[in-house]
Parts: structure tokens; C-alpha cells; sequence
């Protein structure tokens, strides 16, 4: 049976309130408002495949299949510090949020229970105004997240 934990299509996104680079304390509901929210889960700010995957997103996604715009968050383990240089250093519009104790990761269900250090899968999931989950990727070894498969899902979401 599948764990009845796992956020699905149609689920309601767990709210979280976490602090964010620019010091101010952001929760999904201020990351959602008209647009569709793509909230990106990932682990380490010194790779260089995260740091290739924060700035495709950053450039801009393209509209759902009715021409709904995409915002795009992300939540990370990392400490607000290391956050800082990393939105500084790739020059990112987006929110990175600091999840420290893992709380929001565990509630989205995105936590590598395979690493010896806390770590998160990267994962993407994307949330209507109302924090419905319309898509949710989680990368596995057998799973690699692309950005180009990534891009052309989006069309066909709503």
C-alpha cells in the first residue's frame, strides 16, 4: 500500500512559515498569489548541478496549457547565511527559505532517508492559488529531475 503520507495531485500543499534571505519570515501563502508556485526542494548550495537547476528555473518557466504564469520558491536544509551567498553569487529573483530542522521537507516528504548527512531529494511541486498540488516531482537514482522534461510538463498542467 502506498504510504497515505506522501502529498498526491489534488492534495492540499502543507503551509510553513520559514525565514528567507532577505530576513523576512515568507510562508507559501505569501508565495502564492494569481500564479501557479513551482516550490523546489533541494539539499546542497555548493553543487554545481543545484546550482545549474536554481538558474534554468530562474529564468523563467513557461505558462500552463491556459497561459497561467509560474513563480517559483525554494526550501533547503541550508542555513540562511549560505543561502545568502548562493542568491548573491547566482543573482536569483526567486525566495530561497531556510529549513533548518527539516520540518517543511518532512512534510512534503522529500527527505533522502539514504544519506548519512541530512539531505533532501531535489524535488519540484506545483501549487495553485487555493495550495492544490497539480504535479510533484521527486528525484530518485532511477528518477533524474531534467529541466527540459520539466518545461514541457508544465504546458499540459491546468
Amino acid at each position: 500500500m502506498d504510504n497515505v503520507n506522501v502529498i498526491r495531485n489534488g492534495f492540499f500543499a502543507p503551509d510553513f512559515t520559514l525565514s528567507s534571505t532577505d530576513g523576512r519570515m515568507v510562508s507559501l501563502k505569501d508565495c502564492v498569489s494569481d500564479n501557479f508556485l513551482a516550490l523546489c526542494f533541494f539539499s546542497n548550495c555548493e553543487s554545481n548541478r543545484t546550482k545549474t537547476l536554481l538558474t534554468e528555473l530562474d529564468k523563467g518557466l513557461p505558462g500552463t496549457l491556459y497561459d497561467f504564469e509560474m513563480t517559483v520558491a525554494a526550501v533547503t536544509p541550508e542555513k540562511t547565511h549560505r543561502l545568502i551567498s548562493l542568491k548573491n553569487e547566482l543573482g536569483l529573483s526567486f525566495p530561497l527559505l531556510s529549513d533548518t530542522r527539516m520540518e517543511v521537507c518532512g512534510s512534503y516528504n522529500v527527505i533522502d532517508s539514504a544519506s548519512k548527512i541530512p539531505a533532501v531529494h531535489f524535488s519540484i511541486f506545483i501549487i495553485d492559488n487555493e495550495l492544490i498540488v497539480h504535479h510533484r516531482f521527486i528525484e530518485s537514482p532511477e528518477n533524474e529531475f531534467r529541466i527540459e522534461d520539466f518545461k514541457k510538463e508544465i504546458s499540459a498542467i491546468i
